[in-house]
């Protein structure tokens, strides 16, 4: 479909984005439901996050994606935020509501445990390693599923912080744990950049020699498509669950925020296969 001036505009901001593969991912599923809407990526300086707010007000840019590290630092510059953004104190989605008023919600939490319902995973018992914005949203929507969840972080004081997110949610449901303790929990997610390529691509953010072929492994970086983690997990039999399905899940819930129905995921991780393969090239 070419776009036309009644085309309405989606975008990511972030910095680095451009080598992001949301707007394949919702680019494809925006041609399968025939809508008038496009995708695309915009470059913002960290120092301009708040800016590019007014910038959608200005443009009549219907929907956003923030990502790093542009989560907390848009939050200001909105004019409301739901609950569960407020809680972990991070947006990764905003919503221009019928009024013309810039609404932030976050679906990172959601999509994580979405990606995990989908493997299989066993979710009563989690280990989240890191404390940032991603973890936050995890670990909440964690304890609202209804998992006991535990929380290991370099930083004492950024993991109880995140531990009280978790119990705000659900009394009692998280607790702070050393990170050489992570496997006795039956999934285990890293939302560090340990493995990431560019940053530390050759880092695991614990000893994986102690994963055996119940648990559950989730590394929410996605380039590279399988990390080091990953990778000895799935030598050890481990169901694992890359940063790819967590990235297209919590996509799929911008969509429904946007547009009022879920595509499908599936056809999301196909289009940003098709675009890694031609990057690849």
């Amino acid at each position: 479909m070419m776009p036309t001036s009644r085309t309405r505009v989606a975008a990511v901001i972030g910095s680095p984005v451009r080598h992001s593969l949301s707007p394949a991912i919702h680019n494809a599923a925006f041609a399968a439901h025939g809508d008038d809407w496009v995708y695309t990526a915009f470059e913002v300086d960290p120092a301009h996050a708040a800016a590019a707010i007014d910038a959608m007000r200005l443009l009549g840019i219907a929907g956003l994606s923030v990502t790093m590290p542009h989560k907390e630092m848009v939050l200001s510059a909105l004019d409301r935020i739901d609950d569960e953004a407020r809680l972990v104190r991070a947006a990764n989605t905003i919503v221009r509501e019928a009024d013309g008023s810039l609404v932030g919600h976050n679906t990172d939490g959601v999509g994580c445990v979405d990606a995990l319902r989908a493997a299989g995973a066993d979710l009563s018992t989690v280990a989240v390693i890191g404390a940032g914005a991603t973890a936050r949203a995890v670990v909440a929507a964690l304890a609202r599923a209804g998992s006991s969840v535990q929380v290991a972080n370099r930083t004492p004081e950024r993991r109880d912080e995140t531990v009280a997110i978790g119990n705000t949610v659900r009394a009692g449901s998280t607790k702070p744990v050393e990170i050489d303790k992570v496997g006795q929990c039956a999934t285990i997610i890293n939302t560090t950049p340990q493995g990431m390529a560019g940053v530390a691509p050759d880092a695991v953010p614990f000893n994986p020699q102690g994963l055996v072929s119940h648990h559950c492994v989730l590394d929410a970086v996605y380039h590279p498509l399988e990390t080091p983690l990953l990778r000895a997990a799935r030598e050890r039999g481990c169901t694992v669950v890359d940063g790819l399905d967590m990235l297209c899940a919590q996509a799929a819930r911008q969509q429904e925020l946007w547009l009022a129905r879920r595509p499908d995921v599936a056809l999301m991780r196909r289009a940003a296969l098709a675009e890694l393969a031609k990057s690849q090239r």
